[in-house]
């Protein structure tokens, strides 16, 4: 018997947003220099490899650069802000999370994703 997990993101991805949501709340300001891949591999609790692949990813989309001294958050906010806008879009097509907000204005910090079981959005019907 095989086990029913469903898992549409691949690790990498979902590190990737995690790193993103940490730009977005500030931990990672535009400018900053992000933490290198061994130091986000032993916080996160993946491999430096996998953390290479989510820098990757967030690179391809322009939110952080690779310069000779490292990968550093992009200066560039509208480049972040379209990414975020891009990955709301894509979250509201998948409709696997809620978005929530803790206050009125309209600023990414406001924003949190939640995920919603099967079983929690046949009940919401």
């Amino acid at each position: 018997m095989s086990w029913d997990i469903d898992v549409s993101e691949k690790l990498y991805q979902r590190l990737a947003n995690e790193i993103f949501f940490r730009i977005l709340h500030g931990k990672y300001r535009t400018g900053d220099k992000m933490p290198s891949y061994t130091e986000l591999a032993k916080e996160a609790g993946s491999s430096p490899e996998t953390v290479r692949k989510a820098f990757r990813e967030l690179q391809h989309y322009g939110v952080i650069e690779k310069m000779r001294r490292g990968y550093f958050v992009t200066a560039d906010e509208a480049v972040v802000m379209a990414y975020r806008q891009q990955y709301l879009t894509t979250i509201a097509l998948l409709g696997s999370y809620m978005i929530c907000r803790e206050d009125q204005d309209d600023t990414a910090k406001s924003l949190h994703l939640i995920p919603v079981s099967k079983a929690k959005l046949t009940a919401a019907k």
